[in-house]
């Protein structure tokens, strides 16, 4: 069974992240993946040891010219359809995973060449655009996956046809490669350092690229209120700053020398090495107003990092609220500082015993192995339906070189 499993955004993110993780597990069991990745910005994130391929214009809604970029798209509309469908005829692709709603151009190209569609369907779109494209993806999908139960019921609410289709798969990590153990305090504070946080200091951080779902605004306003508690507190946000929103990026710096914290906030932008960040980390924050299934919230907690989290999407089945982190709700930076506070009046002890709970947690219900083999099963009821057997599998290519179109 071969999939190609296709990411509109080529800026490595959650998708990624989640995508690079699952897919060495599934080629273990003989699910062999091949990505499709659109290609907003020059920079190529290519998953070792996988074949890519990136096509550029295939996303119809932007926010940076989107008169021009939608004229663009449609124009090349029919190109990108038959150059998709080449490319699942060409490497034997068996199913079409599509993550994100308006990832619909390789769905239709996945329909005309006659492959079952996987949608995964975990961005939030404004309501006239999820009116248009719900209907597609339904339509077109033969499994529509959401991050989580509660996902499942506010998203399918009304519509019999798409509950019937919809399934939850939880993201996943990989815990053999997130050891809190391989990090000592020699590590922890050489890390530290090379942020510039004072020996002694609390170093309180967030992690995922700076768009405005992530909700950095009220980890800022959250900050300051903190850091009237704690002068000894450091602020850390890790992640990419968007060229597609420099709006936003200029406001953060902006509320950043409003609330006083120029000396207190690191921006570190984007790093490669998030397992040694969330060891340095005395709590982790998860400000956002827009989530599905938040890898860095579980990457914290399978690193044994104490959690504070906002009540969107399937945080609240991830996080026991007061056992395993604590849930704030969203846009409110008094609850997010609250909490923060909490964590930091704990004894060693409690905190202790919260992190490896949330450990457990993770081990037990978002552990790769788990996801890998639930995702597997979808596919295989999809292949079963079109026809496939082991014996008709594709096995591990040789890798070739990256293709742009």
């Amino acid at each position: 069974m071969k999939v190609l499993y296709c990411i509109l955004d080529n800026r490595m993110g959650g998708p990624h992240r989640l995508a690079e993780t699952v897919a060495p597990r599934l080629r273990e069991h003989g699910v062999e993946t091949v990505f499709l990745f659109g290609q907003k910005t020059p920079d190529v994130w290519w998953p070792e040891g996988f074949d890519a391929f990136w096509c550029k214009h295939i996303q119809c809604l932007t926010r940076h010219h989107p008169v021009l970029n939608f004229a663009r798209f449609c124009c090349l509309l029919p190109y990108h359809l038959v150059r998709i469908r080449r490319l699942i005829r060409s490497q034997g692709v068996t199913i079409v995973h599509v993550d994100g709603l308006l990832n619909f151009v390789p769905a239709l190209a996945a329909r005309w060449a006659g492959v079952p569609i996987v949608w995964h369907y975990n961005d939030h779109l404004p309501g006239p655009v999820k009116r248009v494209l719900v209907p597609l993806m339904t339509r077109l999908a033969a499994r529509v996956i959401v991050q989580g139960e509660g996902l499942r019921q506010s998203r399918t609410a009304g519509n019999g046809k798409l509950r019937s289709k919809t399934c939850v798969l939880y993201s996943a990590v990989d815990t053999d490669k997130l050891v809190p153990e391989a990090y000592d305090a020699a590590e922890r504070a050489r890390v530290r350092a090379e942020l510039g946080v004072p020996a002694g200091g609390v170093l309180i951080g967030a992690v995922g690229n700076l768009n405005r779902c992530k909700g950095y605004t009220y980890f800022l306003q959250a900050a300051a209120r903190v850091k009237g508690q704690v002068n000894s507190a450091r602020f850390l946000i890790v992640g990419r700053k968007l060229e597609t929103d420099v709006a936003y990026w200029k406001q953060l710096q902006q509320l950043t020398v409003e609330l006083g914290l120029e000396e207190d906030v690191i921006f570190a932008g984007f790093r490669d090495d998030i397992p040694k960040v969330l060891a340095a980390l005395d709590v982790f924050v998860l400000p956002s107003v827009l989530e599905s299934c938040p890898v860095a919230l579980l990457e914290a907690m399978a690193m044994k990092t104490p959690v504070v989290a906002t009540d969107v999407g399937a945080v609240i089945e991830i996080v026991g609220d007061g056992r395993t982190g604590f849930v704030a709700p969203p846009g409110d930076a008094g609850a997010i500082a609250e909490a923060v506070l909490a964590i930091l009046a704990m004894s060693r002890e409690q905190v202790q015993n919260m992190v490896e709970e949330a450990r457990k947690t993770v081990e037990r219900k978002f552990a790769v192995d788990t996801i890998a083999r639930q995702q597997k099963r979808i596919y295989e009821d999809l292949g079963g339906r079109a026809g496939l057997s082991d014996t008709g599998r594709d096995s591990p290519g040789s890798l070739g070189q990256p293709d742009t179109w």
